[in-house]
């Protein structure tokens, strides 16, 4: 069975679910539908499902099948990547809302927890991410630090709500995003960024850094995402080495 594959299915059923596209009470295509559906064996639409049976978004009886038991996971957004091009989709389920823009000089405290170069001038753009489909609380407050070579982008920013930063700076000047480093902590909601995301200060929260490098390790952006505890799920997927020979 092919990790990245059941994950695929899982993520595009959950979609499925989230968007409406199988409502709540319904019940989802057998498995064997599902295995024609996305061409995949059973094994894998059953490793699928578990992981819809986690979040709370499905359960299963015998001789009915899988029915829709809510719209969004257990704990919030879930977020299942495999791969750079999906981080980049992102905001296929997200719209971002720009809040502020500011240039700044990197001094060596910022340089050293954003891996940026001291004395260089950047751009932060800072943002609230809500869900497209369900007017619900925000996801998380984003702030996204880049090059001030790359201003331009600011703009598509604005026109195009639903497209990472990142990816927009792909387009916008024919670079290539090779590498994605993450790092993912525990935090405690600062009352700034609480009162942002209509959520308790001091209650626990989440923060993702991220650097979007290109193959020569050129750094194109940073962005920084603080979620609510209780609003978020971050989905990994560790494989084993095979031994050599």
């Amino acid at each position: 069975m092919n990790p990245t594959r059941y994950a695929r299915v899982a993520k595009d059923l959950m979609q499925g679910i989230t968007s409406g596209r199988y409502p709540v009470g319904s019940l989802l295509p057998t498995e064997l539908e599902l295995c024609d559906l996305y061409d995949v064996s059973r094994h894998t639409v059953r490793a699928a499902i578990d992981q819809l049976l986690d979040q709370g978004l499905v359960s299963r009886r015998k001789r009915v099948g899988t029915r829709v038991e809510a719209s969004r996971p257990r704990g919030g957004f879930c977020q299942a990547l495999a791969s750079v091009a999906e981080l980049v989709q992102l905001g296929q389920n997200q719209q971002r809302q720009i809040q502020d823009v500011r240039q700044f000089v990197a001094d060596l405290s910022e340089a050293e927890r954003l891996g940026l170069v001291p004395g260089e001038h950047y751009l932060c753009v800072s943002s609230i991410r809500v869900d497209r489909v369900h007017d619900s609380l925000p996801q998380c407050w984003s702030e996204v630090y880049l090059p001030r070579d790359y201003a331009e982008v600011i703009e598509l920013a604005r026109e195009h709500p639903d497209q990472v930063i990142a990816g927009l700076i792909e387009q916008r000047y024919g670079r290539a995003i090779a590498l994605v480093e993450q790092q993912v902590r525990g935090v405690l909601l600062t009352a700034p960024i609480a009162q942002a995301l209509k959520a308790e200060a001091g209650s626990p929260g989440l923060r993702i850094i991220r650097h979007y490098r290109e193959e020569n390790g050129d750094l194109m952006a940073v962005s920084e995402t603080v979620h609510p505890g209780d609003r978020f799920t971050l989905v990994t997927q560790l494989r084993r080495d095979r031994p050599a020979g």
